[in-house]
């Protein structure tokens, strides 16, 4: 059975939700495995520190950068 939107049932693609109801339990396992290294954190942190406190404007590769272009104003 198809609705107007052309979703089918059980399919829950584009609206919003997970596509399979049992992700989040797949996700919470994940995050639980995990044991952070707090060697590598304080590294990380020390890093980020410096790179901030060096007063340099990171800059975004165009690649990287995925707002919507500006819109220009429609000629006179």
């Amino acid at each position: 059975m198809e609705s107007d939107m052309g979703e089918r049932d059980g399919d829950r693609r584009g609206t919003g939700r997970a596509a399979t109801p049992d992700i989040e339990s797949h996700l919470g396992t994940a995050l639980r495995a995990y044991t952070p290294d707090p060697e590598a954190e304080r590294r990380a942190l020390a890093a980020f520190r410096t790179a901030h406190a060096s007063g340099r404007v990171p800059h975004t590769r165009p690649r990287d950068d995925w707002r919507p272009a500006p819109t220009r104003a429609a000629p006179r």
